[in-house]
């Protein structure tokens, strides 16, 4: 049966790019909402080289291309060596499906299971993988690549290897955890921008539990509540609370809010928190959802030491994906923090989404950059303006469904 692309995944893809490995020929559509969106990126590139040449790939049976994004090195490598089992993991929903799409476009059927969306090494065994590559997203910061890099060496076999490629500034990072590890340095080539790993099995004890990504715990002040919350690295509001969130207090401060509530973004889940600490409201059940699975565990771990209903999550590719997960008119209160992707039309789309989910004579939230709200207000139709107000380019809007 010949493949048929989601619509909502095809509106995303910014071009096409033809890509060639070991002789075999692939094309890859790329995002602006991921990363290289434009063409395959010059680390991956070294890194595939340097596979080709140096590791003896042929003799893996199983391997994970964790961090994948659109899923070019797994693909190159699936669809190069087909019987090897390789796995695909990515802390971005939406990258998820764009590595099934294009694995689709070079004839490669991906089973759910081989598709998860997680943090880096998520779920994974010691020593249960003959090959784990990477392309380090720099944006993770020294923690999580050092914990990453530590905890790659203990997940491959005594045969086994992890492939590596991080950008020129952060290489020290990447060469000092492969010496902490205790793993065995196999290869490593540079150019002036990046530079690429190859190691083997370490020796270091690792911790896997979520505790490790958690930045702090302390008290936060939002309006005149105060509540605890942990943060983790990587996610912004981790130390101090943006004007974002400050404005979204003020603009909710003097409604009540109850039943089953979605909070879609929900970021290190301040809101949530917030929220469900006032006493005016009272959630029956809390739904998060996000493209970003980081944000939806460290909302949950926050949540579920402080909210006594029933929790869940899931992460998705982007607001329109909403409609596959829930029904209508199935939330009291929806809380929406937007981050659309650049040049994609949207808006008709999420204000459907929107007036589908919310219940009537409940409450809709949305926030997002000023110019992005007066777009998609004029779509809104079904809802009364309950509050409206903007500060520093952002702008929210509490609407109730009529």
């Amino acid at each position: 049966m010949k493949y048929k692309a989601d619509s909502r995944l095809l509106k995303l893809v910014n071009k096409q790019v033809p890509f060639q490995f070991h002789g075999e020929k692939l094309k890859f559509d790329l995002s602006l909402g991921l990363f290289s969106s434009f063409d395959v990126d010059a680390g991956s590139r070294l890194l595939l080289k340097t596979l080709a040449k140096e590791a003896p790939l042929a003799d893996y049976k199983n391997a994970l291309d964790t961090g994948c994004g659109t899923g070019v090195l797994g693909i190159c490598l699936k669809k190069k060596y087909p019987s090897l089992d390789m796995k695909f993991q990515d802390r971005d929903a939406l990258a998820v499906k764009f590595t099934a799409h294009n694995a689709a476009l070079n004839g490669i059927a991906l089973e759910d299971s081989y598709l998860e969306t997680g943090l880096l090494l998520d779920g994974t065994e010691p020593r249960s993988l003959d090959l784990v590559l990477c392309n380090i997203p720099a944006k993770a910061g020294d923690h999580v690549i050092r914990d990453f890099v530590i905890k790659a060496s203990a997940t491959v076999t005594e045969t086994g290897r992890v492939a590596v490629v991080i950008v020129d500034t952060l290489k020290d990072v990447v060469g000092d955890a492969i010496k902490d590890s205790g793993a065995e340095l196999l290869y490593t080539e540079a150019t002036k921008m990046h530079t690429v790993y190859h190691f083997g099995a370490g020796t270091a004890e690792v911790n896997l539990d979520f505790d490790r990504y958690i930045r702090r715990t302390g008290s936060f002040k939002l309006v005149d509540d105060t509540y605890t919350l942990s943060t983790v690295y990587n996610l912004p509001d981790f130390d101090q609370l943006s004007y974002t969130l400050h404005l979204e207090g003020e603009l909710l401060n003097h409604n009540s809010f109850g039943g089953k509530a979605l909070f879609w973004n929900p970021g290190q889940g301040h809101l949530p928190a917030w929220l469900n600490n006032k006493k005016s409201n009272h959630f029956r059940s809390i739904a998060l959802a996000s493209r970003d699975s980081l944000q939806n565990k460290i909302t949950l771990h926050n949540l579920k030491t402080q909210f006594d209903g029933e929790l869940s999550s899931v992460e998705l590719g982007d607001e329109s994906f909403l409609n596959d997960i829930y029904g209508e008119g199935e939330f009291d209160s929806i809380f929406m923090n937007l981050n659309p992707i650049t040049r994609v039309k949207w808006h008709q789309e999420l204000a459907d989404t929107a007036f589908r989910l919310t219940k009537k004579g409940k409450y809709c939230f949305i926030m997002g950059r000023s110019n992005d709200l007066s777009q998609l207000e004029k779509l809104l139709k079904g809802f009364k303006v309950i509050v409206d107000d903007r500060f520093k380019g952002n702008r929210g809007l509490l609407l109730k469904k009529n």
